[in-house]
């Protein structure tokens, strides 16, 4: 049988509403992440990724690596347990964008399909050491988008100078 998904109508004229915002959001987002890019970069333990040439990104969120070894080792754990208790409580540690491999379905994909093949590749922790690395020392952060936003930036990138300047006291 199929199944034809549509929009519901409400959720279409929302839609349809907002897209007259969506270059003055976009623009927000923009200069709020440019705003905390430039600030979050100077902060030990943190690395912001630059932006390749050319790319104008929609600014979802703003992901950060975690450097534990500018931190005397530092768990990022630790770390973002600390931001949340400063407050800081949209930092946030990636859980459903794990890497691909780590999901049950790609490690037993006939617990879902139960037709699968056994003979098909099964994936496990540690087949993709460079994406798992990543999602380990990735913090995330929305990138809000309205002027009055900034102030809440602002409060997020103290959150993470002070965890970092008292870095020892957290090891």
């Amino acid at each position: 049988m199929l199944r034809t998904l549509r929009i519901h109508p409400l959720a279409a004229a929302i839609a349809h509403d907002q897209l007259a915002h969506l270059d003055g959001y976009l623009a927000g987002r923009a200069e709020i992440a440019r705003h905390l890019t430039v600030h979050l970069a100077r902060i030990p333990g943190l690395e912001v990724s630059e932006m390749p040439e050319g790319v104008l990104p929609s600014w979802y969120g703003l992901t950060l690596t975690y450097r534990p070894d500018e931190l005397g080792g530092l768990p990022i754990e630790r770390f973002h347990q600390a931001l949340v208790a400063e407050g800081a409580t949209e930092f946030d540690r990636p859980g459903s964008t794990c890497p691909m491999n780590t999901l049950p379905l790609y490690q037993e994909p006939a617990v879902l399909f139960p037709g699968h093949p056994h003979s098909h590749r099964h994936y496990n922790a540690g087949d993709f050491p460079v994406a798992e690395h990543a999602h380990a020392h990735t913090i995330k952060l929305p990138v809000w988008h309205r002027e009055q936003d900034l102030e809440l930036a602002d409060q997020y990138v103290r959150a993470a100078i002070k965890i970092s300047d008292h870095h020892k006291e957290l090891l």
